[in-house]
């Protein structure tokens, strides 16, 4: 049984337990030790377990001899971190009294707590929907629902999602407008009950977000995805991005939307504004540790490979891109000579000189030892790939060290022109197969560019 199915198990126990059974015992088993209900109702004000008591005995009032069949619509969960979770429902009652049969609607809400692996609830909450449902003006379980996002920001309920919530957005997404708006810090955007939605939203992303940051931010909040989305059963989406703020800073924040349907089928949703920057730029120094070459602060092999690949897809136009294969030469006998210190200090400069050359968006990597590679995204004529090559070999030749800095190093390099049947097994072999050629056929300290046969 999987978490949903242990929420779902508790909450119709719950109303079965009350309705069906009138097990009162047994129901008060479901909820938590230190439950804070909101209300029940016209039945009373739920302050405690023991307050449930009352209003559950209050259910078997001249209904000994009938019969209840229970029915569910609607059905929602959303989750608050790992351990808490709400559930809403449009409940149908059919009871059979001798001859005569009643339906009679509930909305029903719950606030649940896993604890020791068992959900608890800690709040219901429930609306009468006796009347025509299609008359209804205001959704019953959006009641429930603010609610539960005033209970969900008490101390009590979650301190690590109070933590970072910069401030927290209702949707009417069938209106395109904002319903509500709640901030905590000073960093987000402020709205009106009123406000359009998708004006909002594009306004920010145009004006304070970067290039593709921008095209994902609109493409994932705008009115015709969220719907799509909801239709296919995603009812939780979730983008981090970089933002500029008044100030000048830019800082990482991460919009999570949930969306559900009210009862008239309206879409609505709440968007929770998250400030991530601390955690965001630590996880991105760890994956750039994770791609770089320690000792140079360059992509290392593995990560150069799937850089590569990348481009490779993305770079199509014809008459750009190459591969440089750089080889220094001798560098063995720079180890053996004057000492790993030395080796050390030349691979660093060769790194550095690399990256004044090339831009970027250009990929400068290092296979392991001597050996750097380098995925050029500009024009591959030869004039520009003999240009770029001859700044290497003069970077590389101006390192110097050993006897006052009159010791010198070289380098030998093979250039790969990218075509359209390239993978980056072919573009490296072709690479070096030219760094071959400068090695020994040209004596080193030189460069060859491949020629397609």
């Amino acid at each position: 049984m999987n978490e949903q199915e242990r929420i779902r198990e508790c909450f119709c126990a719950f109303i079965e337990g009350s309705l069906v059974s009138h097990d009162s015992n047994n129901v008060l088993k479901l909820f938590a030790d230190d439950v804070m209900g909101i209300g029940m109702g016209a039945q009373g004000i739920v302050r405690c377990k023991e307050d449930l008591r009352p209003i559950l005995l209050n259910t078997r009032n001249g209904l000994d001899n009938s019969k209840t069949e229970i029915q569910y619509s609607n059905m929602q969960i959303r989750y608050y971190g790992d351990d808490y979770a709400s559930i809403s429902a449009t409940v149908t009652i059919l009871t059979k009294i001798k001859d005569e049969q009643f339906k009679s609607h509930i909305g029903q809400c719950a606030s649940m707590r896993r604890t020791e692996g068992t959900w608890k609830m800690i709040m219901v909450q429930a609306t009468p929907l006796s009347i025509n449902i299609q008359d209804i003006e205001a959704y019953p379980l959006s009641f429930a629902e603010d609610e539960i996002e005033t209970y969900r920001m008490h101390e009590q309920f979650s301190n690590i999602m109070r933590r970072n919530i910069i401030a927290t957005y209702k949707i009417d997404f069938e209106i395109g407008e904002f319903e509500d708006y709640v901030s905590t810090e000073k960093y987000s955007t402020p709205v009106t009950r009123g406000d359009r939605y998708e004006t909002v939203m594009f306004t920010l992303a145009n004006e304070k977000l970067d290039g593709k940051m921008r095209l994902k931010f609109i493409e994932t909040f705008s009115i015709g995805n969220l719907s799509k989305c909801y239709h296919n059963g995603i009812t939780d989406l979730s983008l981090d991005f970089e933002i500029l703020q008044p100030d000048g800073k830019k800082l990482w924040q991460r919009n999570s939307l949930h969306l559900f349907t009210d009862i008239k089928g309206h879409l609505k949703g709440y968007l929770y504004l998250f400030d991530i920057d601390r955690e965001k730029r630590q996880e991105l120094k760890l994956i750039e540790q994770a791609e770089l070459d320690l000792a140079t602060d360059v992509y290392n092999k593995g990560t150069v490979r799937q850089k590569v690949e990348l481009a490779l897809a993305l770079y199509r136009k014809s008459g750009t891109c190459a591969f440089f294969m750089i080889d220094l030469d001798y560098f063995k006998h720079i180890n053996d000579i004057y000492g790993h210190a030395i080796g050390d200090y030349v691979i660093r400069k060769t790194a550095d000189g690399l990256k004044k050359i090339f831009r970027e968006e250009d990929i400068i990597g290092r296979f392991g030892g001597d050996e750097f590679c380098v995925f050029y995204t500009g024009k591959n004529s030869d004039e520009i790939l003999s240009q770029k090559a001859q700044q290497i070999c003069e970077v590389i030749r101006s390192i110097r060290f050993g006897n006052d800095g009159k010791e010198g190093c070289s380098v030998s390099i093979g250039i790969a022109r990218r075509t359209e049947a390239d993978d980056f097994e072919s573009i490296c072999h072709k690479a070096d197969v030219a760094l071959y050629l400068s090695k020994n056929q040209k004596g080193r300290d030189d460069f060859t560019i491949y020629q397609e046969d």
